[in-house]
């Protein structure tokens, strides 16, 4: 039996292969593919691509720039209301030659738009078979339209079967599924205003059914034309409209908050090397010294200290020096020094400003005649 057992296993998973192929189904599965560059960032590429194959100038923009008389501005995802200034500009912008063009992403207050153009959208009721479920309804509803005035049918996709357009005004163009109308047109002024019920136009679904024949038949597209489409349903971040527009003053603050932080911030060290004290000499420090006295109150400390220097020393050396007049004072300090007593007079006595070079001599003569009177024997009657 354990011989048998390999060879009915073995049989038995054939058996399992056989069975499997020949209950399985291949079907094949298209999968779009990621869309990549401007199309990924830019709804309404492909129909900007045909505009251009075509011979006009297409662009997708943001914020709302009156573009020239009689070109084309399609909106989608657009806030009629947002502003009263950007809303009044547009319409005069159609009533003076624009063609308009509108999808059903129409935000704001639509009843506003609707008493300026006289295009209304209102519900439409249409009977539904009862045995009809949920399983029944294609993920792509698409309708054959009828072109008024024409023999041409226009295949569109995903239109909202619960809306029917109408107008107060006379109607220049329509497309009609029976009772319900899909999109029509009506002039206001010298242009025009065309409402599509659908979003025909973005993405992928510029390129299902007849989208780009009802995109040519919408915008009355001509050669030369400049078609420009507005949406506001993506805006970009308030960072990303500041760099955009404002690039310049932006890094200009971001160097001065930069150069702010720098002033602001602690150094790790002096900016410039601090001089080795220790390694001055005596003869330049009393040089400094003398220049920082001789510069602050014309020198009249260091003359002063001069002149208590020598009164000192003739207090120890020279009997009664303090009792002297200061003729006697001079005449004593002559003879034990053997300077000219008026020389000598004139260095102790004179208060008035000096320049450099006299007050250097009489501060030299002041200092001679201390060291002369030192070198004097004290005298027995001295204090």
């Amino acid at each position: 039996m354990k011989k048998l057992g390999g060879p009915l296993l073995a049989l038995a998973g054939v058996a399992l292969l056989v069975w499997m192929a020949s209950h399985l189904t291949f079907k094949q599965v298209s999968v779009p593919v990621n869309l990549r560059g401007e199309a990924a960032r830019n709804p309404f590429y492909a129909a900007s691509l045909l505009s251009r194959t075509l011979g006009s100038e297409a662009t997708w923009e943001q914020v709302f720039t009156e573009p020239p008389r009689a070109s084309v501005l399609v909106l989608s995802g657009w806030n009629w209301t947002l502003s009263r200034t950007r809303r009044e500009r547009i319409e005069k912008w159609v009533e003076g030659g624009g063609r308009l063009v509108v999808d059903s992403w129409l935000l704001g207050d639509t009843e506003e738009f609707a008493r300026w153009s006289g295009i209304v959208g209102e519900e439409f009721e249409e009977e539904v078979e009862e045995e009809s479920s949920e399983d029944d309804i294609p993920d792509e509803y698409c309708v054959d339209l009828a072109e008024d005035g024409t023999q041409r049918k226009i295949e569109v996709c995903d239109t909202n079967t619960l809306n029917s357009l109408t107008s107060t005004r006379k109607i220049e163009w329509a497309l009609r599924e029976g009772d319900r109308i899909d999109a029509l047109r009506v002039a206001v002024g010298r242009g025009s205003v065309t409402v599509i019920n659908g979003e025909p136009f973005r993405g992928r679904a510029f390129m299902q059914a007849d989208h780009m024949l009802l995109f040519l038949a919408a915008t009355q597209l001509h050669r030369d034309d400049i078609v420009t489409f507005l949406t506001e349903d993506n805006q970009p971040s308030l960072l990303t409209l500041v760099w955009r527009f404002g690039a310049p003053a932006v890094l200009l603050f971001l160097a001065a908050v930069g150069l702010a932080l720098w002033r602001a911030s602690v150094g790790f060290g002096p900016r410039v090397a601090a001089t080795d004290s220790a390694r001055r000499s005596l003869a330049e420090q009393i040089r400094g010294t003398g220049q920082f006295v001789l510069r602050f109150g014309g020198g009249r400390a260091l003359h002063a200290a001069a002149n208590r220097a020598l009164r000192d020393a003739a207090r120890q050396r020279i009997h009664n020096f303090e009792r002297m007049s200061s003729e006697e004072r001079v005449e004593a300090l002559a003879k034990a020094t053997g300077i000219y007593g008026g020389d000598l007079a004139h260095a102790l006595n004179y208060s008035g400003d000096r320049n450099s070079h006299e007050l250097r001599n009489a501060i030299v003569m002041l200092e001679t005649a201390r060291r002369h009177v030192l070198t004097m024997k004290r005298s027995k009657h001295g204090n």
